[in-house]
């Protein structure tokens, strides 16, 4: 049903399907469509189109979070819009200003979050245990955090997230001076005994910026090529 919907809009569609027997089932439905590709293939290992591209999918529950970090964790990746049926506490977790997750701040400084129609459990066969909603991931333009700079913005990002202590002016205090967070925080409009949670992404930009402007490069957190957050 969604293949067929993007095919009457769409230029192109490469629909990406898993299961062989659906693989049979939409080449067969779509046999005469010249601008549907049917793929056989796993979205976390298929390969990408090199140009610029829309993602529309209703993905497994229990997938969504791998599928994520394969389509955003690369903000120079040609996506430029990804709408997901996910499950409603998701959309609504990612799409909110604050409080802010870990897992959200590591792509909300390239893609704009947002969610749309929620869809009831029993609009769906087999009907899952949980609503579902319609997230959409948009690539900002421009960005808050420049690409080049993701592995020091997420170094920061974790170290506060992950750093014993439960306020902004704690978690910090390796990076910043303390006459500096009390600038930062006046600036940006928070308080230093806030958790790094109720920052919004536009403030945590704010402050990566001042970093790499400011701050010696020996205090900044060490940035490596991380794993995806688990929080």
């Amino acid at each position: 049903m969604l293949t067929r919907q993007l095919a009457r809009v769409a230029g192109r569609v490469v629909a990406v399907e898993y299961d062989p027997y659906w693989v049979l089932r939409l080449r067969e439905r779509f046999s005469d469509d010249g601008n549907v590709l049917v793929v056989h293939g796993d979205t976390l290992k298929v390969s990408f189109p090199e140009v610029p591209f829309t993602v529309v999918a209703n993905v497994p529950f229990c997938a969504t979070t791998s599928i994520l970090h394969r389509l955003l964790d690369d903000p120079m990746a040609p996506p430029e819009r990804v709408c997901l049926v996910v499950q409603k506490q998701v959309a609504r977790k990612h799409a909110r200003s604050q409080p802010t997750t870990l897992k959200t701040l590591h792509w909300s400084p390239w893609y704009m979050f947002s969610s749309g129609t929620e869809l009831p459990a029993d609009a769906f066969h087999p009907k899952p245990g949980v609503a579902a909603c319609l997230m959409v991931a948009a690539k900002r333009g421009p960005p808050l955090v420049e690409p080049c700079h993701r592995h020091h913005y997420l170094a920061l990002v974790r170290q506060a997230f992950t750093r014993r202590g439960n306020s902004v002016g704690r978690v910090l205090r390796p990076t910043f001076t303390r006459t500096q967070l009390r600038r930062l925080a006046r600036d940006n409009r928070f308080a230093l005994d806030s958790t790094p949670s109720m920052l919004t992404v536009h403030q945590w930009a704010s402050l990566f910026d001042f970093m790499i402007r400011t701050v010696p490069q020996d205090r900044w957190p060490p940035a490596k090529r991380l794993s995806p957050p688990t929080r």
